[in-house]
C-alpha cells in the first residue's frame, strides 16, 4: 500500500477541512444503566425526558408500572436513580399513582426544585379526572403527594395535560393540554388560567394552530415559546388534511393576557417538515430549534431551525431531512449544547428492527450542519427512544427507551464520549 506524504501544504489543506467540519463526537459510549422490569416496578411507555437534581440523581415517570391494574392498566410511576461509588446506577420507584384523586398514568416528565421537589402532571385522575399537576416531597417516610391542581375545575379550562412543565423565578407553572396554560402559587396549590385558545374555523382546524401538547420553553423575558400538531391550514401533508402544525411564540400583555405569534405554518413548501410532535429549544443567540415527525424531502420527518431576522420577522431552514433507513425516522425532541450542537432521538429507522436512533446535528463553519448517529438501537439494548434526552454535569446524555431491555419494559441509558 502506497502513503503519500504530508506536504505543509496537505497540512494545512487536512486542518482547514477538520476545523469545517465542526465540533462532533470521534467516539462514543453506550451503557445501560438500567433495565426496567415492569410490574411493581416501573415500565414503558416513557414519554418525558429525565430530570437531574444537583446531587446528580435522575428522575422521571413511566406510564406503565405499579402494579395496579384499575386504571385500564397499570397507572404510572415515579423513579428515582441514584449514581453508586462503583459507577452502578440502583433505581428506586418513589410514587406509586393510584386510580383515585391522585391522578394517573403520567404522560410528561417531571421537574426538580433547589429544595429537591418534584413536580409533574398526570393525565387523568383528579377531582374532575382530567388530570392534575402534582409535587412529590421527600420526608422521613418517604415521598408525599400533593395535588397542586386539578384540571376541569372551571369553564374552558385545559385538560388531560401531556407536555412536562417549565417553571419561572416566581415560582409559576407553564406546559400545555391542548392550550397552553400557566398555574400560579397560592395557599390552595394554585390558580389556573389558559394563556390562548387556539381557533378553530368552521370545523377545521385554526390557522393560529390546533392541538399543543409539548413542553414550552420560557426566555428571559417571559416570553413562552411551543409548537401544535395540526392547524397552520395548509393542507398539503402526507396524512394529515386539518394543518400540519405550527410554531408559536405567546407574549404577555399585562392583566393575565398574553397575545399569539405564529412564528412558521409548516408544509406551506416543498420538503418543509410536517406535525411537529416535539416542541422547540432555544440556542445560544435566541435562534429555535426542533423536529417535525412527518414531512421533508424524504417523509420521514425533519430537524429546523428558526431564526428570527433583523426586520423581527422568523424565518425557518431545513436542517436535515431523515431517510429512515440508516439514521433514523419520526425523530423526537432535541437538546442544545453551549457550542450549538444538537442532540436527540429517533424513534424508528436505523437499522434493521427499526429500533431508533441517537443522534447529533453539528453546525460547520461553512454554515452547513453534519449529521452523526451516535448509537444504534437493537432491540436487546432498548428500542424506541421517544421522551428525550438530558445533558448531565460532566458533559454526559441521559435518556431512556419506551421498550426492550431485559425484561422489555424499556432501559435508562447513559451516552459519553
Amino acid at each position: 500500500m502506497s502513503t503519500q506524504p504530508i506536504t505543509s501544504k496537505r497540512f494545512w489543506l487536512i486542518l482547514a477541512a477538520l476545523l469545517l467540519a465542526g465540533p462532533t463526537w470521534a467516539a462514543t459510549k453506550y451503557t445501560v444503566l438500567y433495565n426496567f422490569q415492569g410490574g411493581n416496578d416501573a415500565g414503558g411507555p416513557l414519554y418525558g425526558a429525565l430530570a437531574l437534581d444537583k446531587n446528580g440523581n435522575l428522575f422521571g415517570t413511566a406510564g406503565g408500572g405499579g402494579q395496579n391494574y384499575k386504571c385500564g392498566g397499570n397507572c404510572g410511576t415515579v423513579f428515582e436513580l441514584t449514581p453508586q461509588a462503583n459507577g452502578k446506577w440502583t433505581e428506586t420507584v418513589i410514587f406509586r399513582f393510584q386510580p383515585s384523586g391522585t391522578g394517573f398514568w403520567p404522560s410528561g416528565g417531571v421537574i426538580v426544585d433547589q429544595h429537591e421537589n418534584v413536580y409533574g402532571t398526570t393525565l387523568l385522575g383528579g377531582a374532575q379526572n382530567e388530570g392534575t399537576i402534582f409535587s412529590l416531597t421527600s420526608g422521613t417516610s418517604g415521598w408525599a403527594e400533593s395535588i397542586l391542581y386539578s384540571f376541569g375545575s372551571h369553564k374552558n379550562d385545559a385538560a388531560g395535560p401531556q407536555s412536562s412543565l417549565v417553571a419561572d423565578a416566581s415560582g409559576n407553572f407553564y406546559g400545555t393540554a391542548l392550550y397552553p396554560y400557566q398555574l400560579s402559587p397560592d395557599a390552595g396549590g394554585g390558580t389556573e388560567h389558559v394563556l390562548y385558545h387556539f381557533r378553530p374555523q368552521q370545523g377545521k382546524d385554526g390557522t393560529d394552530g390546533d392541538g399543543s401538547d409539548v413542553p414550552l420553553v420560557l426566555d428571559e423575558v417571559g416570553n413562552l415559546y411551543g409548537t401544535t400538531s395540526g392547524g397552520g391550514n395548509y393542507t398539503n401533508c402526507s396524512v394529515f388534511s386539518g394543518g400540519c402544525g405550527t410554531a408559536f411564540e405567546l407574549v404577555p400583555k399585562g392583566n393575565g393576557k398574553w397575545k399569539e405569534h405564529v412564528l412558521h405554518r409548516f408544509a406551506q413548501s416543498s420538503g418543509d417538515g410536517e406535525r411537529p410532535l416535539a416542541g422547540v429549544v432555544m440556542g445560544a443567540h435566541g435562534n429555535l430549534y426542533g423536529t417535525t415527525s412527518q414531512g421533508g424531502n424524504y417523509q420521514n420527518g425533519t430537524i429546523y431551525e428558526l431564526r428570527r431576522d433583523k426586520a423581527g420577522h422568523w424565518k425557518e431552514r431545513i436542517l436535515y431531512a431523515f431517510r429512515d433507513i440508516g439514521d433514523g425516522g419520526m425523530p423526537g425532541p432535541v437538546i442544545v449544547d453551549s457550542l450549538g450542537n444538537l442532540y436527540g432521538t429517533a424513534g424508528g429507522g436505523g437499522g434493521t428492527c427499526s429500533c431508533g436512533v441517537v443522534f447529533e446535528l453539528a453546525p460547520r463553519a461553512n454554515g452547513k450542519w453534519k449529521y452523526t448517529v451516535l448509537h444504534h438501537f437493537k432491540g436487546t439494548d432498548g428500542g424506541q427512544p421517544l421522551a428525550g434526552l438530558t445533558f448531565g454535569t460532566k458533559g454526559e446524555i441521559y435518556g431512556t427507551t419506551s421498550w426492550g431491555g431485559t425484561y422489555l419494559y424499556g432501559v435508562v441509558f447513559e451516552i459519553t464520549q
